[in-house]
């Protein structure tokens, strides 16, 4: 591990440090990591300390040497497989969401992303642009899809029925229109008699 490609991997509006070795071993900076999530400093020595002490995290770790603000200095690095499992560990409470929302949702996104950011950065721009999955062509549709499609429409609701009909027609569907027949509504009139009776000739 004599020759490290060290690069500066912008995520999230900040930069982490990231280097491969000469085994195409890629490994991330964990201070960089807590800086960009918004650790302490506290936290962050707390972070370093819990990787050193852990079975499974400290086969991963190594000092590595890389530039820093202060100079070129040994600092300690993960390998990438080993960094979801280290920011998995790292609890989102109740406490943080409430304290610090801003970082228990950075933490968040960390954990869901940086281990493909960092990866990325050491994928050639020809093979980044082949992760892009191509646009899936469209089939025929067949009887049985509109069959599926007049029980869909059949069984929503009147308020979501525009929804539906519109999903249907981005998937291809024609949706024939009908034309609303108003008939005249038929008028009675009531007629009434008026009937006299003469009182008299029941007396």
């Amino acid at each position: 591990m004599n020759e490290l490609e060290v690069r500066k991997v912008p995520f999230m509006g900040t930069e982490l440090m990231a280097a491969r070795d000469n085994d195409g071993q890629i490994w991330a900076g964990v201070r960089w990591m807590c800086d960009g999530i918004g650790f302490s400093e506290g936290q962050r020595k707390r972070q370093i300390a819990n990787i050193q002490e852990d079975t499974v995290l400290s086969k991963g770790g190594s000092n590595l040497i890389l530039p820093t603000k202060g100079g070129t200095q040994r600092t300690l690095c993960l390998k990438l497989d080993y960094v979801p499992l280290w920011l998995a560990k790292i609890a989102i409470t109740p406490r943080m969401e409430c304290e610090t929302p801003e970082l228990a949702a950075r933490l968040e996104q960390y954990q869901l992303k940086a281990k493909d950011v960092l990866a990325a950065a050491f994928l050639p721009q020809s093979k980044q642009r082949s992760t892009i999955p191509a646009p899936v062509e469209q089939r025929a549709i067949t009887t049985d899809d509109y069959i599926i499609a007049a029980r869909l429409t059949a069984d929503c609701r009147n308020e979501r029925l525009p929804y539906v009909l519109g999903f249907l027609e981005k998937g291809g569907f024609e949706i024939p229109k009908v034309k609303e027949l108003r008939r005249d509504k038929p008028s009675f009139k009531l007629s009434v008699e008026r009937t006299f009776i003469n009182l008299d000739d029941y007396l």
